[in-house]
């Protein structure tokens, strides 16, 4: 995410799912730029040459080529695409999962304190599990701070960096989106319905993100922040909660 003042695109914090989109983006802009220069080219040489070809308007063998080359780039397009599709859609097996909750005009962020899955003698109900409620700081102390304006939040989520993690989206009243842009992560939160979403970022950072989606007279003060934090830290994070 870009910030005030910034004159770069801010750095995306991604794994190899990650790589493979700009890969792929580099990929469609090749192609795009190819394309362009090549019809541009044929339409200067047909606007400015002086010769002429009578045979150029009722040419069954070009009509032909100029069907079948788009048809083999857009199929070209087409198989990386599902292959990413196919990849983001892919969960894993996930190490810690936690639960956003979007609230008119708030995060709420559910999980449970160990990291494994429970094995049969342990019941669910001796999980510990525990509730952030996350707001939108107020403005002085964020400029006393010198954080980020309609960014920062009083409470920010905490996870550990490096890990395969999943996030189950949901929402408690209207449509909400849970963004996070250095994650090219984005999915809606939908009352009702809990939406799944693969996660992992491949170095400790401070990601921000904000509502997506338009959910009332505030939704420009829904900001989402997950401070990514190295395991071993995160763990005395988890024991530390009471």
């Amino acid at each position: 995410m870009s910030f005030y003042g910034s004159r770069y695109f801010g750095d995306i914090v991604h794994g190899e799912l990650g790589k493979d989109l700009f890969r792929y983006h580099g990929f469609v802009m090749m192609v795009a730029v190819a394309v362009l220069v090549f019809v541009m080219y044929m339409g200067c040489v047909i606007l400015l040459t002086k010769f002429s070809y009578r045979h150029f308007l009722n040419r069954q063998r070009l009509e032909f080529w100029w069907t079948i080359v788009p048809m083999f780039l857009l199929v070209g397009l087409w198989f990386p695409s599902m292959i990413n599709l196919y990849y983001m859609e892919e969960v894993k097996r996930p190490r810690w999962n936690f639960k956003a909750i979007g609230k008119q005009w708030y995060w709420s962020y559910e999980f449970c304190r160990n990291l494994d899955t429970p094995t049969a003698s342990e019941s669910a109900e001796s999980i510990s599990c525990y509730t952030i409620d996350s707001y939108m700081e107020d403005q002085q102390e964020t400029f006393s701070k010198g954080g980020y304006r309609l960014l920062d939040v009083d409470n920010r989520m905490v996870a550990p960096a490096d890990v395969q993690m999943t996030a189950f989206v949901s929402s408690s009243d209207v449509l909400h989106s849970f963004a996070l842009p250095k994650l090219l992560l984005k999915v809606d939160a939908i009352p009702g319905r809990i939406n799944r979403l693969p996660m992992k970022a491949s170095q400790c950072s401070i990601i921000y993100g904000q509502c997506s989606e338009i959910c009332g007279v505030n939704h420009s003060f829904m900001p989402i922040v997950i401070e990514f934090i190295p395991e071993k830290y995160f763990v005395m994070w988890l024991e530390a909660l009471n």
